[in-house]
């Protein structure tokens, strides 16, 4: 493991090192992205699963998450052995992964509310084994504010990638399911491609990705957790960005297939679209990294979510016009260059919140952090899509039949109207965000100070 000889943490990852690191998001984002946009709307439409079980087993999964969560940040940022804290955790939480996603991914007919919920549980449980350790050593690779944007832009590739290969999978099995809408076989291809690549990525980061320097060797208790937490403005400050942008954000992604199989009559253009999406999306990440390295990551990202809710209302032009799937992929791929910063800055600049809190309290708690991240994610996604399926029955609306213009009505609202109103007050929030590039220069330096003392004296300097 000659990679882990490198004890810097402002040392440059090399190209090798970035790729390893990130290749393990191609897989996991088979499975994040379809779990919120198409197993709830599959389950829904070929299961005895009701749209109420649905939005009932998301919430009581987010509800379990509120225990899980803090306790795989507390316990991973207290984990001692060979491999660092971060790494033992990662392995595990991909071997869940892969089990759950083998049953949730490959439902009977005639699976219920009981057989959902668990599977649905275990996945999200080995999302959290797997997603805060790995986003928690991600930010200790490196403290450079430029440095943590690159990681996070190979992470972000690597992720859309994976999306754009769940979907390309329709495509590529046409032949034998007949159709290129999502079936039961592309979603038993993707289970078992994501068994044959998971381990063997995550063996190897294990095994030459450095797990990064420490600063302090404290750890918090519990009562200074809270205590220095409940002060720390910059993490309430994104952590009130990320709320809203997850409250919107559940409730579109949760909505878009029935929206374009329902309301648009294109569901056999959805994988295409996908396809369109993430393959701009992909393309244009060396752009908006490069736009991020001149005028800061929390501004780029408030303006890109200011510019897409301001154009998504175009879709509804669509069936107006009549211009069908031309204008459509248009509209996509518009929406997918102004969504990319949001694969690179939210992990970057949270990590910039992890240093600010390292420096004024010089006390690790950066699993914790992460962890809380993590559950704030989950749980306003999941409370997003709640609220939709609960707005979709509340207008009576039904999905895969002919709905009336109130129904209608009510999937517009969580199609485009609630998120608007979302995406405003996260753009509203990350424009003041509080550290800029300056700032963090100010904050490493001191942080970097610091551990010098402690090496030099041997104690911990408070």
């Amino acid at each position: 493991m000659a990679a882990q000889q490198k004890d810097s943490a402002d040392a440059k990852p090399t190209l090798l090192q970035l790729i390893l690191f990130a290749f393990p998001s191609l897989p996991h984002s088979f499975v994040a992205l379809p779990l919120n946009i198409v197993i709830p709307a599959y389950y829904a439409a070929h299961t005895s699963v009701s749209l109420l079980q649905i939005a009932s087993v998301t919430t009581l999964s987010r509800v379990l998450d509120a225990f899980f969560d803090p306790t795989i940040g507390f316990l991973s940022d207290r984990t001692r052995s060979p491999l660092g804290r971060r790494k033992p955790w990662v392995l595990v939480g991909a071997l869940v992964c892969a089990i759950s996603i083998f049953f949730l991914f490959r439902p009977p007919h005639d699976a219920d509310f009981v057989y959902y919920g668990i599977w649905s549980f275990l996945l999200y449980f080995g999302f959290t084994l797997f997603e805060i350790p790995r986003n928690t050593w991600m930010a200790e690779i490196t403290r450079d504010y430029f440095q943590r944007a690159r990681i996070n832009t190979y992470v972000a590739g690597f992720n859309i990638v994976g999306s754009l290969v769940f979907w390309i999978m329709p495509l590529a099995l046409v032949g034998l399911t007949g159709t290129t809408a999502i079936t039961d076989t592309s979603l038993s291809g993707i289970a078992f491609l994501y068994a044959a690549l998971m381990p063997a990525g995550i063996v190897l980061a294990v095994a030459f990705v450095p797990v990064g320097r420490k600063v302090t060797e404290r750890l918090a208790t519990l009562r200074e957790l809270f205590h220095s937490l409940r002060k720390n403005k910059p993490f309430w400050s994104y952590n009130g960005l990320l709320t809203a942008w997850g409250l919107g954000q559940g409730a579109y992604l949760s909505v878009i297939i029935i929206f374009l199989s329902d309301y648009l009559g294109m569901a056999a253009d959805f994988p295409i679209l996908m396809i369109c999406f993430f393959a701009v999306s992909a393309l244009s990440l060396p752009l908006w990294q490069k736009l991020i390295a001149r005028y800061g990551k929390h501004r780029i990202w408030s303006v890109s979510m200011l510019l897409d809710v301001s154009t998504r209302p175009l879709i509804l032009l669509v069936p107006v016009l009549g211009l069908g799937l031309p204008m459509l992929l248009v509209l996509n791929s518009l929406s997918a260059f102004l969504n990319s910063p949001a694969n690179i800055c939210p992990g970057a600049v949270l990590g910039d919140v992890v240093d600010y809190d390292l420096m004024k309290t010089n006390v690790n708690k950066a699993g914790n952090i992460f962890a809380f991240n993590t559950l704030l994610v989950k749980a306003t996604m999941a409370a997003g899509a709640g609220l939709a399926f609960t707005t979709l029955d509340l207008f009576h609306y039904r999905v895969g039949h002919a709905n009336t213009a109130s129904a209608n009505l009510g999937l517009i609202i969580c199609y485009l109207i609630f998120p608007a109103i979302m995406y405003f007050i996260s753009s509203a929030i990350a424009w003041r965000f509080p550290i800029d590039a300056a700032r963090h220069s100010i904050i490493r330096r001191r942080i970097e100070r610091r551990a010098e003392i402690q090496s030099q004296l041997g104690v911990v300097v408070p």
